[in-house]
């Protein structure tokens, strides 16, 4: 019998990676998508989708009884989240009132494992909103009695990751400088879109991920201003680094939260950027034996996907039909 799994937030940046992954991995998948102002669909025989709201209840929403009847699903990949949205409230809906609903809907349907994606956000002492609630969501979940696997990552590197395209948006906005926020000596530790979405889909049914937190990464802690000399280096360009005090940023970070439907950056982001991250793979590379792609690596494939189109990376466009290989 055909495994399934079902994997919410399936039309976003990270949910279109994790389906394909678990193409390659043997699995079907019942896409649980939603209004997306980015939304891509996978075409593909072994994927079908449908429109879920995980802040409601599951299971009434219309056709989810039917598109789940007389299939062995396996697992539920908790990919949804709310982004770029300031309201507490708001985010609370999706990032942990959404993660009830779905253990609910899993209690109902006989769906064992979930695995969780959590945001480096919630081991940061400045948390914001969104910290705030997916961390909530997280100690929903692993409070709970049901089987889970969460992830904890940092920047996902990929050519849809808004933080990426953000960077790159500033790097090309002046012709010889690029604006840095403080110094620039805060660590980012990216993680290559593609390696997470191969641990997510292993650790569905790896008996060594069970009830197990991972904080998940690549193989290189790196500063703000060194990830931007190396795009600069891959690119062979050249230009010198301009730094605006941190006050000014954050209200530049409120002014286009409040005036752009995807800003150019949050205040959010600004007091994200001046927090350190590093995380700890040890446990991840001893249960899945995880070996990240090198950064280098990862960063170039998404860098020769962008080329010069980061604002169509920032903007929203219609939903886009792509057939695996596009993703390759």
């Amino acid at each position: 019998m055909n495994k399934y799994l079902i994997i919410t937030g399936a039309n976003g940046y990270l949910g279109k990676y994790v389906i394909l992954e678990a193409i390659r991995q043997g699995y079907h998948v019942i896409g649980f998508k939603y209004n997306h102002i980015r939304s891509v669909i996978i075409d593909h025989p072994d994927v079908e989708y449908i429109h879920c709201d995980i802040s409601k209840p599951i299971l009434v929403q219309p056709g989810i009884k039917e598109i789940i009847e007389n299939k062995n699903i396996v697992g539920i990949v908790n990919a949804a989240a709310l982004l770029g949205s300031s309201n507490i409230d708001d985010n609370r809906k999706v990032n942990a009132t959404g993660v009830l609903h779905v253990l609910k809907f899993a209690d109902t349907a006989r769906i064992k494992k979930i695995i969780q994606i959590s945001s480096v956000v919630v081991l940061k002492k400045i948390k914001g909103p969104y910290g705030i609630t997916k961390l909530e969501g997280q100690e929903i979940l692993t409070s709970s009695t049901h089987d889970f696997t969460v992830f904890i990552p940092a920047l996902i590197l990929g050519p849809e990751s808004l933080g990426i395209n953000r960077i790159l948006k500033n790097v090309y906005r002046f012709p010889f400088v690029v604006p840095l926020i403080g110094s620039g000596i805060e660590t980012q530790h990216p993680v290559y879109v593609k390696d997470f979405a191969r641990a997510i889909v292993i650790s569905v049914e790896s008996n060594n991920t069970s009830r197990k937190i991972y904080e998940i990464a690549g193989d290189q802690v790196i500063s703000f201003k060194d990830i931007i000399r190396t795009i600069l280096s891959i690119r062979h360009h050249k230009k010198v680094f301009f730094s605006i005090p941190v006050f000014i940023a954050i209200w530049l970070g409120k002014l286009f939260q409040a005036t752009q439907k995807v800003p150019v950056f949050t205040a959010e982001h600004v007091k994200g950027i001046l927090q350190n991250s590093k995380l700890d793979t040890k446990m991840l590379e001893t249960d899945i034996s995880f070996k990240p792609t090198p950064l280098h690596e990862a960063l170039k494939f998404t860098l020769d996907r962008i080329g010069d189109n980061w604002s169509y990376y920032l903007s929203s466009h219609s939903e886009k039909t792509i057939i695996p290989d596009e993703l390759e």
